[in-house]
């Protein structure tokens, strides 16, 4: 179960305060967390947020992911892990996306490249002289598709004729 450190908001209208906790990663924004870990109000004078950072450490010691917004409050409160900045950054970012799709898309056509240079046939030895490519054969046209219009037109002519 992939789990991810992040905020579910709470309070009302122009009053934000949210709730800190370990949710999967499939939950909804204000859904239930597996365990609350916190809270972080950002209306208040001096630093809002508050943290067990007993638990935290334990959630990102078996994997959990943070979001960039927590990972900035996780690090304000003083608890300095490299991974956790590390794994935050590009969550969930449309750039991280991005890339990792330009990165597959590469890896599959140098993949493509390289088997179409596999099945390529040998070159012909010098002073031989190539054999001529098969004709190709000539393409099949499709049935005309029919419409309502044309199917009842085909049904008018057939009960004229006959």
């Amino acid at each position: 179960m992939a789990v991810t450190i992040r905020l579910s908001r709470a309070g009302r209208v122009h009053l934000p305060y949210y709730r800190i906790g370990a949710f999967d990663r499939r939950t909804r924004r204000d859904g239930r967390p597996i365990e609350y870990l916190g809270t972080y109000d950002p209306k208040a004078a001096k630093d809002g947020a508050r943290l067990d950072m007993d638990r935290v450490r334990h959630w990102q010691s078996v994997g959990a992911v943070f979001s960039p917004t927590v990972a900035a409050l996780v690090k304000k409160a003083g608890l300095n892990l490299r991974e956790a900045a590390a794994r935050a950054k590009g969550v969930n970012s449309p750039k991280a996306k991005a890339q990792a799709k330009a990165k597959a898309k590469a890896r599959g056509a140098k993949a493509a490249k390289a088997a179409a240079a596999r099945a390529r046939p040998a070159a012909p030895p010098e002073g031989a002289e190539a054999a001529p490519a098969p004709a190709a054969a000539p393409r099949a046209k499709a049935p005309k598709r029919r419409t309502a219009n044309s199917k009842a037109a085909a049904a008018r002519k057939k009960a004229k004729a006959g």
